[in-house]
């Protein structure tokens, strides 16, 4: 009844010791200053840096916790947040991957990832330990109804129903909008909840959500791929049980003697996500018992604790990069076009024609404009942002 779907880590986040040398330093600086130029556009200024000619994204803002500078390096890879410092006692980077470039490049994939685009830009790393490492179970649910009161969970832990990110960086390294510590906002749909979080990060915090309203929400729809789900199948529901752990979450359970190495984390992962599902859950009978420890657990709790009992290791990547590069570029495009068009709308009604001229002529006006356009630009200006346009998009074209 309750399918095992997906499972695995979901984001990761590591800080580096080390340092970077000053000349990239100072191109990385040059590139934020050049990104602040670019109104409207947060995609990030475009740069080769680097021994390896590495193309990355430097973003115009940085990362709190003393950060100045943030690049990506493609939409399958890492957010990397670099400190200005040029102390290699200092743990001047922190690197996070998010669900799309591990689903891209599995967790030991990234894991390399990670490490090889700092030592290609030269940086000199001697330590690093693991911030947070997130877990995901996606598991089929159909006709399940989620209740908040349902949870069973320690006086000390919060209790949340909402839905959000927690992160000072987005999925793309842009500032994620702000969030309110300690604000509880209940979000409901057609009278059903759609997400519940217990606890507080950065310690241990678990969320229950519809992953499948999540998906065409976010339209991060490729993870019907990784279910091989219909995404127009309505009656197939896909809920998620998510395990965070953050560095005081980790540090409690490794000890104070250890350090969050990956191989301490790695060697204690499958212990915490299950005593984190042993210490909360889910009931089916709650309201029926006094003492709420006897409470029979949901089937769909104990489908989860089974599941991290032995975790799987992937051979291969539940996506190809490839694929998954093919399918932002077809999204991409559609927006674009969409973008115009609309937009040329939007002119055409600001010019005062009517719904009716527009539809009948709207071929010819979206020449005319073309021809205007190009003609106000300038050949060599056009290039130019053609050129740029390229160099933005052509992980996506080649």
């Amino acid at each position: 009844m309750y399918e095992i779907l997906y499972q695995g880590v979901d984001s990761l986040d590591v800080a580096y010791k080390g340092v970077m040398p000053k000349s990239i330093i100072e191109e990385l600086e040059e590139a934020k200053n050049e990104a602040g130029k670019m109104q409207n556009d947060k995609s990030g200024y475009p740069v080769t840096l680097g021994p390896d000619k590495l193309k990355l994204f430097v973003k115009a803002t940085g990362k709190k916790g003393g950060y100045r500078y943030v690049f990506v390096d493609d939409p399958t890879g890492a957010i990397f947040a670099v400190s200005a410092n040029t102390d290699p006692n200092n743990w001047n980077f922190f690197v996070s991957a998010r669900a799309r470039g591990l689903l891209c490049r599995g967790y030991e994939g990234m894991k390399a990832h990670m490490l090889g685009v700092l030592t290609s830009l030269g940086a000199q790393i001697t330590n690093s330990h693991v911030s947070r490492i997130d877990y995901a179970i996606d598991i089929a649910a159909t006709n399940f109804e989620l209740d908040m009161k349902n949870f069973i969970a320690p006086h000390k832990a919060k209790l949340q129903s909402y839905y959000g990110k927690d992160q000072d960086l987005d999925d793309d390294g842009n500032r994620a909008p702000p969030t309110k510590e300690n604000d509880i906002r209940a979000v409901m749909s057609g009278g059903r909840f759609e997400s519940v979080t217990v606890g507080k990060m950065p310690g241990r915090q678990i969320i229950f959500y519809d992953k499948r309203k999540a998906a065409k929400d976010q339209k991060t729809e490729y993870w019907f791929d990784v279910w091989k789900v219909d995404p127009n199948d309505k009656g197939t529901q896909i809920w998620r049980i998510e395990i965070r752990a953050g560095k005081v979450g980790l540090s409690n359970h490794i000890g104070k003697a250890h350090q969050r190495t990956y191989e301490t984390v790695e060697a204690i992962l499958a212990t915490y996500l299950a005593d984190s599902l042993g210490g909360i859950w889910y009931a089916t009978n709650k309201g029926e018992v006094s003492n709420v420890s006897r409470s029979t657990v949901h089937p769909i709790w104990d489908a989860a604790r089974r599941a991290v009992k032995t975790l799987p290791m992937q051979s291969e990547p539940p996506l190809p990069r490839a694929y998954m590069l093919e399918l932002m570029r077809k999204e991409k495009a559609a927006m674009a076009s969409a973008q115009a068009f609309g937009n040329l709308n939007n002119a055409l009604v600001l010019a005062g024609f009517s719904s009716e001229e527009i539809a009948a002529t709207f071929s010819a006006h979206a020449r005319i404009a073309a021809l205007r356009y190009c003609g106000e630009l300038g050949k060599e200006l056009h290039l130019n942002k053609l050129e740029r346009a390229r160099k933005k998009l052509e992980v996506f074209i080649n």
